[in-house]
């Protein structure tokens, strides 16, 4: 019984399927079996696959497209290890990537799941200036999870008694993992490996790079997950709120900073009254959304400079 399974959703990714099997064959950990769903390709994708001779392989095919939650959930129903590695077919496993974590999680039983640091490249192959290092403590991720997604899916192993009995959420075509990393951190610890394991590819084909509203749509949806253990109601303009505390979008308007200074001292009142999070580790994590906000665009600081230095929030900075 392999220790680990990895799962690996493919779908029309020709181009790239063979370099991210390639990766995890050449791991200098290899108790692990690679359950491949494909979910019906029309290009070469599952020849490439079926070009790979080894035991560990096994090969799963969906009769037609049912997506990326459908095939995700068919793996986990297929796996038999004891942890479980998502793993997307265009992305690149450092050759310790899977010795390092699962060690870590050997030795750290409160951990649920384990993430790393990422490098981001092209469709090439080359390396773009974008990295996803990310230095919050485990006690902290819980509370970040509220305003983002804190990992990277094809970075992070998880411990099988982690997940969640359903495993991935239907009804969402992207932001699947954010919604299992929320419940997850319920109960677990989690942590990102501070070594970069994974170079994670950005393409024309990503889901990430498809469809703008289908993924505000999608992340509204998780919003309204993840607060509603706070009674806070997600309406179109909380959620247009939250992306623009998320995104790199100026705030040019003193109403908009006024709403997202509201809406971030409610998240506070809320959790001090059924305190769902460590406070003090929300306070944190609210202040570093503010001041974010309030650098975005540094003539902010120079048109409300009273608005921003008498925040309520800033009180929390010293804390």
């Amino acid at each position: 019984m392999p220790e680990l399974s990895i799962i690996m959703p493919l779908y029309n990714t020709e181009m790239y399927v063979a370099q991210a099997i390639q990766s995890l064959l050449s791991q200098t950990y290899t108790d692990f079996e690679l359950i491949i769903v494909d979910d019906g390709s029309t290009d070469k994708s599952l020849e490439i696959v079926k070009s790979f001779k080894d035991s560990r392989i096994k090969i799963m095919r969906n009769q037609q497209n049912q997506g990326i939650v459908f095939s995700r959930n068919r793996g986990l129903k297929e796996a038999v290890g004891e942890y479980i590695a998502p793993f997307d077919s265009d992305d690149i496993a450092m050759p310790d990537k899977f010795r390092k974590q699962i060690d870590f999680l050997k030795t750290h039983p409160d951990f649920g799941l384990i993430g790393s640091w990422i490098k981001m490249i092209d469709e090439n192959g080359k390396f773009i200036k974008k990295k996803w290092r990310l230095f919050a403590k485990p006690e902290e991720i819980p509370a970040q999870l509220l305003f983002r997604n804190y990992f990277a899916q094809s970075s992070v192993v998880i411990r099988r008694e982690a997940l969640p009995v359903s495993g991935y959420e239907n009804g969402f075509s992207f932001g699947e993992d954010y919604r299992m990393w929320i419940d997850i951190a319920k109960k677990y610890k989690m942590w990102n490996y501070p070594e970069c394991l994974l170079l994670y590819r950005v393409h024309s084909k990503n889901t990430t790079s498809i469809n703008i509203n289908n993924i505000e749509k999608h992340e509204k949806m998780i919003f309204e997950y993840s607060f509603k253990f706070l009674n806070i109601e997600i309406d179109e303009n909380s959620a247009s709120i939250l992306q623009l505390i998320n995104n790199e979008e100026k705030i040019m308007q003193i109403y908009k900073l006024k709403e997202i200074e509201k809406f971030l001292i409610l998240v506070l009142s809320r959790n001090a009254d059924l305190n769902i999070y460590d406070q003090k580790q929300l306070q944190k994590v609210v202040v570093k959304r503010w001041l974010k906000v309030c650098f975005k665009e540094r003539n902010m600081i120079l048109k409300f400079p009273i608005r921003i230095i008498s925040s309520p929030l800033n009180r929390y900075f010293f804390k």
